[in-house]
């Protein structure tokens, strides 16, 4: 209010001042303005800050909206600017990191089913934190942001190490998932208590990352304690202790497709049941033939379309269903049914109960007058009767029931009564590898062998099988069982069984994965093994190792009862701690050169006499022969150290199997390789016959063959 206010003021504004010179202006740019002046060639940026009310903010915007040389920023601008930038940086950083996380799992795993175990919690973990976030109103700042990029860095650790726990649990039996717990509790715990203090403080900042420490640890403990065991067991621990495979994740994706591909055709076949047998359009019988066709192709489209599953029928009859016969066959699995009316349209199957009242195909098999065996065989006479006149062969599983295992059961005499009574031909139809492809109260669809062989008929008049139905199904079963056998001896090498040894060492480290590939694949899955060695009795299994070859010789041969025995305790427990494991098969921590031996009737020692010295040698394959029964064999295979050339490929691949990779332990002493020389002077020390069977291309490992002298070797002798 004051007149004189502004009058310095204006002394000011009337002063003529004069410029000021260079050093002056640069002293004064230097100290005062340089902050807010920024220049370049050609332009210049003056910066001025400028104190507005809050409410007046918005005056000041519209007044220089127009003046394309002035931008007007606002603090509350920059700073929401700024995290707005921090927030897309660590969305793409987030990703980017769950890719690097994701494949460094796969490489750490070498399976893509424990991959997707470890990181779906992980994921689940993240998800969980931003919606509790959302929940509570916070907001992602550059502190925050950093604590929970340190809650998920701890939520991979604590994945990991359950997951660590539970396969070294899975690989060997031994149970180390409780101490892996326990300090995953205690890392929890100091944490929260270190962080989650900070709920206290007065600044907002500060209770967020108090809010997210507690919140997200208290995340990833119940994921990685929970929800990780529950999906390994699920599909890995809980399967393998009912004895059936593991799931993996193309045995998921096959299975869902067959059964998701059955479930659909059902429905359109129920459709067309409808409209060719219900609406009855071309008449009864015409339609009842159209609709078994469907029912024909589509079970053999559903059996071709799993390209997985190779099919083989052997039909050196040349069987064609002309003529109406009762065919019997072995019940193995589900798929005996897709496999027997895939053969011909005219074909009546006897079903149990499950199958008739099925809710999916249930409807179906009535519709195509398929008859439940529930009601017994007198009870089908007319209906059988009716459909023979029409040219229809009729298919029944005598068995009665699937078998679990494989092996055959008894015969009920269904079958052979409605041959008698109707005086049909009897028709026996091998079935072979469905029990393996999709096993007994199973849903995994494995990579099988579908075999099918006909057998000649069985005409009434024939009484080579007996006299009544009585009689018929016994000396008929005896003959199919005998049969059965001798086409199992024929399937059932070990290539055969080549998966089911792979599915046993899956989710077991994916080097040892990857060394029983290549191992078995080198050793022609160990069939030269199987051919010399008996087909039942003791066999020992000296050097072991993982059990590969051991458990291939008894999947063979069941009457093999195999024991294994090796010096190194890992390789042990592991192949003790297989699935297939059953009490016919047994493995021993123990060095041969200290070993109890017992009478047996085959004793390998494949590739493991060169890491004993020559007198621990000696020692060792003159206590396996005098461990052998009358007819026992010794097979020994080793390196000759005598074939100088191919000799060099041998310690080259002892080399990498000891030295490099680490598969097998060597002693102090190192390796000591034999000659063949050496192993014949033992044989003949102990009057036993030496064979050499040398197959070899690139290294001296050749197959002793030792066995007791004959009468003839003796007197030739």
């Amino acid at each position: 209010d004051l007149p004189s206010a502004f009058d310095n003021f204006k002394t000011l504004l009337n002063t003529n001042f004069q410029p000021a010179d260079t050093a002056t202006m640069s002293a004064l740019r230097k100290t005062f303005l340089d902050d807010y002046i920024n220049e370049k060639v050609g332009q210049a940026t003056v910066v001025t800050l400028v104190k507005v009310a809050p409410e007046n903010k918005q005056i000041v915007f519209k007044n220089f909206d127009a003046d394309s040389t002035t931008t007007v920023l606002d603090k509350q601008y920059l700073t929401t600017k700024f995290v707005e930038i921090i927030n897309n940086d660590f969305t793409s950083i987030a990703l980017m990191s769950s890719v690097l996380v994701f494949f460094v799992l796969l490489l750490t795993y070498g399976r893509i089913e424990l991959t997707l175990i470890s990181f779906i919690p992980m994921f689940i973990t993240f998800i969980w934190i931003l919606g509790i976030m959302g929940i509570f109103g916070m907001q992602f700042n550059i502190i925050n942001i950093i604590i929970s990029a340190f809650i998920f860095g701890l939520g991979d650790d604590y994945s990991l190490f359950i997951m660590d726990g539970l396969l070294q649990e899975y690989k060997t039996g031994k149970k180390n998932l409780s101490s892996y717990k326990s300090s995953i509790f205690l890392s929890a715990i100091t944490t929260v208590a270190g962080l989650g203090v900070l709920i206290f403080a007065k600044h907002p900042a500060l209770r967020s990352i108090a809010i997210i420490s507690i919140v997200g640890i208290i995340c990833v403990v119940i994921m990685s304690q929970i929800l990780i065991p529950f999906l390994f067991n699920m599909l890995l621990r809980n399967r393998v202790q009912k004895n059936k495979f593991p799931w993996t994740l193309s045995g998921f994706l096959k299975s869902i497709f067959a059964f998701g591909y059955f479930i659909f055709g059902t429905i359109i076949l129920t459709v067309l049941g409808i409209l060719f047998i219900k609406l009855n359009p071309f008449g009864k019988e015409k339609g009842k033939y159209v609709y078994h066709l469907f029912i024909s192709k589509y079970c053999r489209s559903l059996m071709y379309i799993i390209a997985n599953v190779k099919k083989t029928i052997i039909n050196p009859q040349h069987e064609n269903f002309s003529t109406p016969a009762v065919i019997i066959c072995n019940h193995q699995s589900e798929l005996d049914i897709l496999c027997t009316a895939m053969l011909h349209p005219k074909l009546i199957l006897f079903t149990n109960q499950r199958v008739w009242n099925a809710s999916v195909s249930g409807f179906l098999v009535r519709m195509a007058d398929y008859y439940p065996v529930i009601y017994g065989a007198d009870s089908s006479i007319d209906l059988v009767a009716d459909r023979v006149k029409h040219g229809y062969s009729v298919v029944v599983f005598p068995e009665g029931t699937r078998s679990v295992d494989g092996n055959m059961k008894r015969f009920h005499k269904g079958a052979f009564y409605l041959a008698e009574k109707l005086n049909l031909d009897i028709l026996p139809l091998i079935i072979h590898g469905t029990n393996y492809t999709l096993s007994k109260k199973d849903t995994l669809l494995k990579d099988g062998k579908v075999t099918l062989k006909f057998l000649p008929r069985i005409k009434p008049e024939d009484k080579t099988f007996g006299i009544g139905y009585t009689e018929r199904t016994k000396l008929i079963g005896r003959y199919f069982r005998g049969e059965f056998a001798k086409l199992r001896g024929e399937l059932e090498q070990p290539s055969y069984f080549r998966e089911k040894l792979i599915y046993n060492y899956i989710y077991k480290g994916p080097v040892l994965e990857w060394y029983m590939k290549i191992k078995t694949r080198l050793e022609k899955n160990y069939q030269l093994f199987h051919h010399l060695l008996p087909k039942q009795g003791k066999i020992l299994d000296g050097g072991c190792g993982y059990g590969f070859m051991s458990y291939m010789l008894q999947f063979a041969a069941t009457e093999r009862e195999i024991t294994g025995i090796d010096y190194d305790e890992e390789k042990i427990e592991t192949a003790n701690h297989c699935f297939s494991k059953n009490d016919k098969i047994n493995f021993i921590h123990a060095d041969i050169a200290k070993f109890n031996f017992e009478k047996y009737d085959g004793i390998v020692l494949a590739d493991m006499l060169h890491y004993l010295q020559p007198v621990e040698q000696k020692q060792a394959i003159e206590n396996c022969m005098e461990s052998l029964n009358e007819n026992g064999v010794l097979i020994i295979r080793d390196g000759n150290s005598e074939m100088a050339e191919k000799h060099k490929g041998t310690k080259l691949t002892e080399f990498f199997s000891t030295k490099f990779f680490g598969f097998n332990k060597t002693t102090q002493n190192g390796l000591s390789f034999l000659s063949a020389s050496f192993v014949r002077e033992i044989a003949n020390e102990h009057k036993m016959e030496c064979n050499v069977i040398d197959e070899t291309k690139y290294t001296s490992n050749i197959i002793f063959v030792i066995k007791k002298k004959t009468a003839s070797v003796h007197a030739a002798v």
